[in-house]
């Protein structure tokens, strides 16, 4: 999610500094906050009736309406469609220019602000502004590095984004997590795995940019398919995964927890692109979704013949 934001804070600096800003407000009401809207009209309906049939429990109406109370995996949207519509360019520019002066200083300040944020969430236990603070950290953090995008050559050769060094850590902070649950810890040490993982985010959204930087992938149908599928699959995975999830527990036994996860996860993948090319097809879901309509191949026009 780190890195899902600070390349969404990159893209805005570049829609901005490419075209308009007016242009960047269309393109998010189409394709953020549209779909948001239209996703938590059935989502949360769904996922009341998924959790009833997989408890055992009766319908009822007090059900319904507790159930439109949450967002489930909706926050998501809400926050990338918040940051930006709430907080002025403005913002940014003062962002980028007092908190990551040079490009060659931006990623320790990063680093230090990205740590005491989640560090603090998880301390205080509030799960809403804190946390949203922390992915707005990562959202400002991707608008000033594409400010400094010129820097790329000699950031590259950062620890940051050094490919092995990124390896070692996640293995670091897996062991910090395995060994944490495995021990059941229970003091205050158990938020050091979570400090880790914050120190990894940062270091994962920066390997992440240089790496497809390095590639210089062109566009081509797979990588805009990706691309366009990515939200309809992000909507409709959360249900299909918990659905697929509760049908497989009596078929596949606890000793194969990674067949499990893989199973679950291909299904949930399969079945979500499944829906988008259905979503693609019909111009209203298209529109609901932030999605361009299929164009229809054009006929050849018939001259009648005199």
């Amino acid at each position: 999610m780190e890195a899902f934001f600070f390349l969404s804070g990159m893209f805005f600096a570049m829609v901005i500094l490419r075209k308009v800003i007016g242009f960047f407000y269309r393109n998010r009401r189409c394709c953020v906050l549209v779909p948001l809207v239209s996703a938590f009209l059935f989502i949360p309906g769904l996922m009341y009736l998924i959790h009833a049939q997989i408890d055992g429990e009766p319908l009822s109406t007090q059900g319904v309406l507790h159930a439109y109370g949450l967002l489930h995996h909706l926050w998501f949207l809400l926050t990338l469609a918040a940051i930006p519509f709430l907080l002025p360019v403005s913002f940014f520019e003062r962002a980028a220019a007092l908190a990551f002066p040079a490009a060659d200083r931006h990623s320790q300040r990063l680093l230090r602000r990205e740590v005491l944020l989640k560090g603090y969430s998880e301390w205080a236990s509030l799960s809403l502004v804190p946390v949203k603070a922390r992915f707005l950290v990562f959202y400002a953090a991707g608008y000033a590095f594409y400010l400094n995008s010129e820097q790329i050559p000699r950031q590259a050769r950062s620890l940051l984004v050094n490919s092995k060094v990124v390896l070692a850590f996640a293995v670091v902070c897996w062991l910090a997590f395995y060994a944490t649950f495995h021990f059941n810890v229970t003091s205050n040490l158990r938020y050091l795995p979570v400090l880790c993982a914050s120190v990894f985010s940062v270091m994962f959204s920066y390997w992440l940019v240089f790496t497809f930087e390095k590639l210089r992938m062109k566009e081509n149908r797979l990588v805009q398919g990706i691309v366009d599928s990515a939200l309809i699959i992000y909507i409709m995975h959360y249900p299909l995964v918990i659905t697929f999830a509760w049908l497989l527990d009596s078929y596949l036994p606890n000793a194969m927890p990674v067949t499990y996860v893989a199973v679950v996860t291909a299904l949930g993948l399969i079945c979500s692109a499944a829906l988008y090319l259905i979503f693609k097809q019909l111009p209203l879901l298209s529109r609901l979704f932030g999605l361009k309509p299929a164009k229809l191949p054009r006929l050849p026009a018939v001259v009648p013949k005199s």
